[in-house]
């Protein structure tokens, strides 16, 4: 009753318009207002669409699940309205991009947990609607929340915290002028007036009673409101007044609200018949009741429709039967109640169970789902790792490309370079060579002196020095003494009969460095002369030929000397010579 309501409540402030669903074409179907026209009358082609559109992409995946809840509420399977809401709302909350569709799906949660018997969770919802709804300034919305709340505080036993929030919600819309507005304000008496009927409330109301009439005859000529919606909600209002005031002790009262409730159209339906046997029951037509009650069983069956609402028209019938103490027919109707109560309950149950089912699939679709745009995600991300890479190997390899051919033009270069140097210096090692034959035969001059007789400015003893160590230095190249790795300063000093500090002195004065380094410059240059000469020696067979016996010192002394390794040097000279 409660989905039926609402709908009637929505219907009565569209405009006809809106209402009927024209002819569409193939790319109008698949929109948020051509399924709101047709899923009261078509829910299972409404489904199917919005199905269509979720694969063809057609509306928002957020909006789909709304609309699909939407139908599904229609269709009473309140849980998979709940379902499909309540992942339109987790859409909505995670994107943070459509706050109005946002409340209306916390509206939607708040309603059907209520309806589910969800109490407190309808009231979680509500109260996080209602400060959405406030943030947004949608007064509509809070309104409806706020009844929510009130309904879900009465269910609870709190009633006078429910009335309180009853009171808030209609004191929203008491003086709107909004149609729309207003009609929802005469559900909200309605409901109110039922709660307060329920309690036994009748002076209260009552006066909810009048307060609803009095709002309907201020709708009066408004060309916004259809006649058929007025004409039902004075039929409602009417039904319970004349009840009402009955009990109140206002016969006369009460008969003028049903005398009312006769001149409307709705009192002509079935349905309406079924409203007015209340009433009747209180003012003791029993037959009336009867009358009543056997046109809405007819409708009901002619609908093959057994529900709680056809089992209120039995309840009507007994209570009109005790009165009349027909107890064959009581004991008959009471039989059949059970009947349709327990098929109720199987069909109930049945639906129950269909409905937990299809959840249960869309479950498993949805879990698929989600697993292949899993390994869908894992097989991207991987790909794209193996494209970066690859894209920095790539990157990389050309670092290293460019990197090397820097490095061979580099090394190309020094070994041009040393080859200059190398044929400058065999020239002047010729020259050398002739000018010291001529001495060849003549001995080193004395030069012994004591420690403290040695000066390092007697411009004398530099120039001493100098011949000194042409004639050294020549005599080292010619016999290949730089050769040997045991060659020793004492050994070169005593040659050249000279202590140790001036002959150190005199290698620092013509070489800039030590004997050390004297001699390791002389043993490079006969490496390098093998390496061109003999490039199919190894390197460990050159270094020891050059009179060094350890690779690593070999390697650091020709770096430090070159620029580059003996590999290196070696590569480049063969380039060279291609």
């Amino acid at each position: 009753m409660r989905h039926f309501y609402i709908c009637l409540l929505l219907l009565g402030f569209l405009p006809v318009s809106a209402l009927a669903s024209g002819d569409k074409g193939t790319k109008d179907i698949y929109t948020e207002q051509y399924i709101a026209d047709i899923y009261m009358d078509e829910p299972k082609r409404a489904l199917q669409l919005l199905n269509e559109a979720e694969t063809k992409q057609a509306l928002p995946i957020y909006m789909v699940d709304g609309l699909r809840s939407m139908v599904y509420s229609h269709l009473y399977q309140d849980k998979s309205a709940f379902h499909y809401a309540r992942r339109a709302y987790v859409h909505d909350s995670i994107s943070g991009n459509h706050p109005d569709h946002l409340l209306k799906m916390t509206i939607t949660l708040a309603d059907l947990s209520h309806t589910l018997s969800e109490y407190k969770e309808s009231n979680r919802y509500a109260v996080e609607g209602l400060e959405l709804a406030r943030r947004l300034n949608d007064r509509e919305a809070e309104c409806k929340l706020l009844f929510c709340m009130g309904e879900n505080k009465w269910m609870l036993s709190l009633k006078d915290e429910g009335y309180e929030f009853f009171d808030k919600a209609i004191a929203l819309l008491d003086t709107t002028e909004d149609v729309k507005n207003k009609s929802m304000l005469s559900y909200f008496y309605g409901v109110k007036m039922g709660y307060l009927i329920n309690d036994n409330r009748l002076e209260d109301a009552l006066q909810i009673g009048l307060q609803r009439e009095k709002l309907l005859d201020g709708m009066k000529g408004n060309p916004e409101v259809r006649e058929a919606f007025l004409d039902q909600q004075y039929g409602y209002v009417y039904s319970k007044l004349s009840r009402i005031c009955h009990l109140l002790g206002d016969v006369e009262r009460g008969k003028e609200y049903h005398k009312k409730y006769q001149s409307t159209h709705a009192y002509n339906t079935p349905a309406g018949k079924r409203d007015a046997t209340p009433y009747l029951l209180v003012t003791k037509q029993y037959q009336a009741v009867l009358d009543h009650c056997r046109d809405f069983k007819e409708l009901m069956r002619r609908q093959d429709t057994l529900n709680i609402q056809y089992v209120g028209v039995l309840q009507r019938e007994i209570d009109a039967y005790l009165a009349l103490k027909e107890y064959e027919k009581v004991a008959a109707l009471r039989a059949s109640i059970l009947s349709i109560t327990d098929s109720i309950y199987r069909r109930d149950k049945t639906n129950a169970a269909l409905e937990l089912d299809n959840l249960y699939e869309v479950n498993e679709k949805e879990a698929r789902i989600a697993e292949q745009a899993f390994q869908l995600t894992i097989r991207t991300i991987t790909l794209v790792f193996i494209l970066c890479v690859s894209l920095l190997s790539l990157f990389f390899l050309w670092r290293m490309w460019v990197q090397n051919r820097k490095i061979k033009r580099k090394n190309q270069v020094l070994v041009e370079r040393i080859n200059e140097q190398m044929s400058m210096q065999t020239k002047m090692n010729r020259l050398q060579a002739d000018a010291e034959r001529v001495s060849e035969d003549q001995p080193f001059p004395e030069t012994e002196q004591t420690e403290s007789e040695a000066s390092d400015g007697d411009e004398e003893e530099v120039e001493m020095n100098k011949i000194i160590f042409g004639k050294l230095d020549y005599i080292i190249k010619r016999d290949n003494l730089y050769l040997s790795a045991d060659i020793s300063r004492e050994e070169l000093a005593r040659m050249v009969k000279m202590n140790n500090t001036r002959f150190a002195r005199m290698i620092k004065e013509n070489t800039d460095t030590n004997l050390n380094g004297y001699l390791n410059n002389l043993r490079l240059n006969y490496a390098m002369h093998l390496l061109k000469e003999h490039p199919e020696y190894t390197l460990r067979a050159i270094a020891e030929a050059s009179g060094i016996n350890s690779m690593p010192t070999f390697h650091q002394l020709f770096k430090a000397r070159t620029g580059m390794t003996p590999s290196e040097f070696k590569n480049t000279e063969k380039e060279l010579r291609k």
